[in-house]
């Protein structure tokens, strides 16, 4: 048995599917609510720096400094590619006779499981391709709002020193 299969049982054997349900799905989703809905400037800053402070802050461990998203993107990286890798591996071969309604060889209970067991784990890929994308649209969207509160925060100081916008886009101070 070569490494990767030995590396990919081991993280199917740790990681249960509920882990995905109940602990990598909703925290980028939380993230992604606290990040684009707009409810006015306070608490469209106070939601960026929450998720900043959680999940962008710098931990070391030892010699290696890593941010928490990389982490959890690292994490969700790996459990989209033990998704495809049982989609690839558990029915890319299977013979044609059992792929249909009946089969010759097999009992319906059988079948039922086979059945089943592809759902599943169809439904796990759609499961962990929806968890990666949302850690990349929240790790997207927060470095732009770093930057918008950050230009706003500028526009905020530039007018209370006296400037103020004319119609030709230049600006003029007061006096």
């Amino acid at each position: 048995m070569n490494l990767y299969h030995k590396i990919s049982n081991m993280a199917g054997s740790m990681m249960t599917w509920g882990h995905v349900i109940w602990i990598f799905f909703p925290i980028p989703f939380f993230c992604f609510l606290l990040l684009s809905v707009p409810l006015g400037r306070r608490i469209e800053k106070f939601g960026t720096n929450v998720v900043g402070k959680i999940f962008f802050t710098r931990v070391s461990v030892g010699p290696f400094h890593v941010r928490l998203v990389n982490v959890f993107l690292g994490a969700s990286l790996l459990i989209f590619g033990v998704a495809c890798r049982s989609i690839q591996a558990g029915f890319g071969s299977a013979h044609v006779p059992c792929s249909g309604t009946s089969c010759p060889y097999h009992t319906g209970e059988t079948m039922w499981y086979r059945r089943a067991s592809r759902f599943r784990a169809e439904r796990n890929f759609w499961l962990s391709l929806f968890t990666l994308v949302l850690w990349i649209l929240v790790y997207n969207i927060f470095t732009l709002k770093e930057q918008i509160i950050k230009l706003r925060g500028d526009l905020e100081t530039i007018r209370s020193d006296g400037y103020q916008s004319t119609k030709d886009g230049g600006g003029k101070k007061k006096n």
